[in-house]
């Protein structure tokens, strides 16, 4: 045995020292010089020793020694290095650049995507000017979300709330408070953009691996971290900061935390008073490998949302030229609101084999949210001077209401949520006809979920309105009776589960010797246009069609509700060819698209509450069916390194087992009941790319009309003797002799907005580009409102349009030319060091938030509107190491 051992040993070493073998380092670089990830790299004499390039765009390959011809492969373009390898040596080959890039999260060469949501680039997010610099803000100004409130991240999509809206950060579905009623308590998003990569957005038509709500899905991925990185930015509203590293190559933790002060902001909205809004967040994740496949991830969040608030007075002026108003209020008491929100999660992901990817998400979300006021209200509606002429131009000359209110409110709520979720994926997978890599076949993809809910609701306010001496609604006997009691105390525990199974393909479609006819446009030398047509062979073109196809199934405990939602979705890449302006035969990204289902939205607790408090556990799942159709094009213009591309979609909804609710500031108060269908439709545009070289602007604009009829909202007019409408306080006769029914059918609804158009717009100064400047352009016309009451059908009253602008300019310390490598010594451990000076409400619009009604001495309502935040400076220092 000894002989034999040591006649093995000498056999290993020998073949140990024969096979000598050295390593091939680089990098694969797009277009734009960035890494380009998942490239093929293999040996030409010899295909089995490859490999694929990293996130950055790196490879190590190791090779025997000796000289290689080394092949990077990406769809049709395939670029070849001699190397020569010495034994236990790296050999380090130049930049490989491929004539492709990323453009939108889609490489730009006509390949089809899985039909899932479709990536937005990643910009700086957090040098958007604004009082939230968040990545809400950012999808308001370049995508179909839309949002009315610079105090709030509430973002509405195509007629949808806020709460038809899915956010996920790293699989992990996302909750906010529910009390919140102001954009002043709500505090700061969960998304921290310090840490954001990749962003995804889908404004309808999803697919079914995404959960189940009638709007839109916002999909969010954090950094992994691959070296030591941190930063801060700092301004008068508040500081972030955060820090990431790779420990080893098992372990990695990103820390991150924020603190928000608004109150130099809110000194601006009309109300005057003390204002201390203090706003706090931390944020933890860490990724384990236990296996080089199988990954632990850690998520944790804390926030604490304080807000205290004194309001002292308040001055609006109302009315018209021919009747010009002032309203002046006097307060008494405060307001103190606490928001704690504490959100654990935790995911182990296995790459089973390259067939097979599994994945278990487990999170508890738990919320303590208490809302206390009470808050005494002396109004004043007094008639201005209109004759310039008069030396009491502008003073009051007249009272036309004198009036009081107090509001009372003890409220808290107290939720815990747990969920359980699998995830799993299985690609179909064949070997290549040359035996380098596999084709894929398609992909099966399903997951299941189950939560556990519970609540446990204190509601207790009221409010007393006292209109010139009377406490409105007047009784007949001596009893004070209160405008709007709530009073509730609801316990909930519920159980919901779902899951989902779908499945896509794509199907390549190739053609040999494709002819391609190319029109031409050409100005000569005398300024005439010359048109031709430059014809051209390929080789090999192809034609793409990819689809989608799934099913979500779900159940809900408490109503005892099943549902099957089914979802489809296709998209086709056309042959298109075009001549770029160095005259090379391109391939154009052109992508047209379909999608088309069913989506259910199970009731959450804040839709089964009543306007009184009370709970109705009947209440069933909003349903909707969707329909989007649109179109994708990309376009190389100014010789910029990054194509144009504008996207333009075609949506309807229809829905039905509507539940109604109303919007007051950010608080959406629900009917709880399934009264109403709907109808949703419009049209979707948007244009981004490099207006100015290197830097992304994007212009975007939406048309949309969502309305609803509810079922149960017809409604008698009565009539006296003298064949007047009976109104209370306007008429003296009001016995009623006659009446007739009136259907008001479908009314808007509350986010209804026709037209909406925004501009994000970057820019450097031309000879000094240290110089930067970014504009935030947001227009929105107006939106339904109604006169105090819970009648919907009222609700179809317009306020004015939202109209702002935002303007930051800065100073990149940072910022060389091309042909300059010169850093100033002290800032050298920086990436980014940039001042930034922003402007807020440029132009000092008075945009209306909502409106408060009050009563003038003849018992008519006069409509006071609540002003959004006036011209403000800021000063914002962004660091980056």
């Amino acid at each position: 045995m000894n002989y034999f051992s040591l006649f093995i040993f000498l056999i290993a070493f020998s073949l140990t020292g024969f096979s000598q073998t050295g390593f091939i380092t680089g990098k694969v670089v797009d277009k734009t010089n960035k890494g380009f990830p998942e490239i093929k790299v293999y040996l030409k004499q010899n295909t089995s020793i490859r490999t694929t390039t990293n996130l950055d765009g790196v490879f190590k390959l190791e090779t025997p020694t000796g000289k290689h011809v080394l092949v990077i492969a990406f769809d049709d373009e395939i670029k070849e290095k001699s190397v020569f390898v010495e034994n236990n040596k790296t050999t380090t080959i130049s930049k490989i650049k491929l004539d492709v890039q990323y453009f939108s999260g889609i490489k730009v060469t006509a390949r089809a995507n899985d039909n899932t949501i479709s990536d937005l680039p990643v910009i700086e997010v957090q040098r958007i000017p604004g009082p939230q610099s968040s990545v809400e803000k950012y999808i308001t100004l370049t995508t179909a979300a839309t949002s009315s409130n610079e105090l709030s991240n509430n973002y509405n999509v195509r007629g949808g709330s806020y709460d038809e809206n899915l956010v996920y950060v790293n699989g992990f579905e996302i909750y906010r408070p529910f009390l919140t009623r102001t954009g002043q308590q709500e505090g700061m998003s969960f998304i921290n953009p310090n840490l954001v990569e990749n962003i995804a957005f889908s404004a309808g038509g999803f697919t079914s691996n995404y959960g189940d709500r009638l709007s839109s899905v916002l999909d969010i991925n954090y950094r992994t971290p691959t070296k030591f990185r941190g930063s801060l930015d700092a301004s008068l509203l508040g500081v972030s900061a955060h820090v990431e590293d790779e420990v080893n190559a098992r372990f990695n933790y990103t820390v991150a935390g924020r603190y928000q002060d608004q109150s130099y902001l809110l000194n601006a909205l009309p109300v005057k008073g003390a204002y201390q809004p203090k706003f706090y967040d931390f944020q933890v994740l860490t990724n384990y490998a236990i296996k080089e496949n199988l990954i632990w991830s850690v998520l944790g969040h804390f926030s604490s949302n304080d807000y205290l608030f004194a309001p002292q007075t308040q001055e609006t002026k109302i009315g018209t030229v021919q009747q010009p108003l002032s309203f002046k209020v006097y307060f008494e008491g405060q307001e103190v609101t606490r928001f704690q929100t504490i959100t654990g999660a935790t995911s182990l992901k296995w790459d089973v084999n390259k067939r097979t990817n599994l994945a278990l998400y487990a999170k508890v979300f738990n919320t303590d949210e208490r809302e206390t006021f009470d808050i005494l209200g002396e109004y004043f509606i007094n008639e201005l001077e209109k004759d310039p002429a008069k030396e009491e131009y502008g003073d009051s000359i007249a009272t036309l209401g004198v009036g009081s209110f107090l509001d009372h409110s003890r409220n808290r709520l107290q939720a815990t949520i747990y969920s359980l979720r699998h995830q799993g994926e299985y690609k179909f997978l064949s070997l290549s006809d040359d035996g380098l890599d596999y084709i894929k076949k398609g992909k099966l993809q399903w997951g299941f979920s189950a939560q556990y809910e519970e609540f446990n609701d204190v509601m207790s306010e009221w409010s007393l309105v006292d209109s010139a001496g009377y406490s409105l609604p007047q009784s007949n006997d001596n009893n004070i009776e209160l405008n709007e009691v709530v009073k509730a105390q609801n316990q909930l525990s519920s159980f919901r589960t779902s899951g989902f199974l779908q499945y896509s393909n794509v199907f390549n479609y190739y053609k040999g010797d494709f002819p391609v006819a190319i029109k031409v446009k050409k100005i000569d030398s005398l300024g005439n246009k010359i048109k031709s047509i430059h014809h051209d062979t390929i080789e090999r073109s192809r034609a793409q069609l990819s689809f989608n196809t799934g099913l979500r199934a779900g159940y809900t405990a408490f109503n005892q509700e099943f549902y099957v939602t089914p979802r489809a979705m296709v998209s086709y890449f056309p042959r298109r060819y075009y001549l770029n302006e160095k005259g090379n035969l391109k391939k154009r990204y052109l992508r047209i698209h379909a999608s088309t289902g069913l989506y259910y939205q199970p009731p959450f607790y804040r839709e089964l509450r009543r306007l009184d408090g009370s709970i109705n556990m009947d209440v069933k799942s909003q349903k909707s069916f969707h329909f989007v159709t649109g179109i994708d094009y990309a376009f190389e213009m100014w010789e910029r390194n990054t194509p144009f591309k504008l996207s333009g979609e075609l949506f309807y909804k229809y829905l039905w087992d509507v539940n109604p609710y109303s919007i007051d500031n950010v608080r959406t108060r629900y009917y709880a009941k399934n009264n109403a269908i709907g109808h949703s439709y419009g049209l979707d545009f948007n244009l981004h790319g490099e207006f100015i070289d290197g830097i992304q602007s994007f212009f975007k604009l939406g048309l949309l009309r969502s309305i609803e009829d509810l079922k149960d909202d017809d409604y008698y007019t009565y009539f006296n003797a003298d064949g007047e409408e009976i109104i209370p306080g306007y008429t003296f006769n009001n016995v009623p002799t006659d009446s007739s029914l009136n259907s008001p059918g479908f009314i808007p609804k509350p986010t209804d907005q026709w037209f909406t158009f925004a501009i994000l717009l970057q820019d450097r100064m031309p000879g000094i580009e240290q110089f930067t400047a970014q504009l935030g352009f947001n227009f929105g016309s107006r939106l339904p409102y109604g006169p105090p009451g819970n009648y919907r059908y009222k609700d179809t009253l317009r306020q004015k349009s939202y109209f702002r602008v935002d303007i930051g300019l800065g100073y990149d310390f940072l910022y060389t030319k091309p042909n300059k490598k010169d850093r100033i010594k002290l800032l050298r451990p920086f990436t980014a060091v940039q001042l930034n000076f922003e402007v807020f409400n440029l132009l000092g619009i008075n945009n209306v938030l909502s409106q408060q009604w009050v009563q003038d001495t003849e018992g008519r309502y006069i409509a006071i509107p609540n002003y959004l935040t006036q011209r403000r400076f800021n000063l914002k220092l962004i660091l980056r190491w």
